[in-house]
């Protein structure tokens, strides 16, 4: 369970592909970094029971994740070369991630109750800020610094993306609501197959 599955991520990397090319890529790899730097440190610290700094910095050093983040960054940085073959296992491994994330959403889609979901309106006010109060906070935030360009644009998208299915995994591994963390991932992805495609709209406008 301590894999990441940030599909909130991985969905708009095929869209950011198609609309900024490599470059776009580049930003989107960026966000999902601190992405997961923050899933796995402030995260893991407020959905785990282990209120010690001492008990969530063991918990922490057990994240796979935290190594390899750490690690790309070194090679990254450093220009360290990489040999070929092993590029390339790394690259199949990574254009799993979409598909891996959308399987996994489809297994939350089968395994949950869509009508008693619908009528919770707990987690619909949860996705509504997920998919429009986010992003609008973002837009905002980004008039008033006055931040415009490529990298504004990847990151406003990626933060329009559904709820991660980590959510879910979070839910269970920690015990919390993972009906409820199963709901937000299954209607945000749902209901992110409109509003993504107007979002990627407005940016590219």
């Amino acid at each position: 369970m301590r894999g990441g599955f940030a599909n909130a991520a991985y969905m708009g990397f095929p869209l950011i592909q198609a609309l900024f090319g490599a470059e776009g890529l580049v930003y989107a790899s960026a966000y999902v970094t601190v992405f997961n730097i923050l899933l796995f440190t402030a995260g893991v610290g407020l959905m785990s029971s282990e209120r010690s700094a001492r008990d969530i910095l063991g918990s922490i050093l057990k994240t796979p994740v935290i190594y390899a983040v750490a690690a790309g960054l070194l090679i990254y940085y450093l220009r360290l070369p990489v040999p070929s073959v092993l590029a390339s296992a790394i690259g199949y491994l990574g254009g799993m991630n979409t598909p891996v994330s959308m399987m996994m959403t489809g297994i939350l889609i089968a395994g949950c109750d869509l009508g008693a979901l619908l009528k919770n309106a707990r987690l619909w006010r949860t996705v509504a800020a997920r998919l429009l109060l986010i992003p609008a906070a973002c837009v905002a935030v980004f008039m008033a610094l006055g931040i415009r360009g490529q990298a504004a644009q990847v990151v406003l998208l990626l933060e329009a993306c559904p709820c991660a299915a980590i959510t879910s995994v979070f839910a269970v591994r920690y015990r919390h609501d993972e009906d409820f963390a199963c709901g937000l991932v299954v209607i945000s992805t749902l209901l992110s197959v409109v509003t993504l495609p107007l979002v990627a709209l407005l940016v590219t406008l």
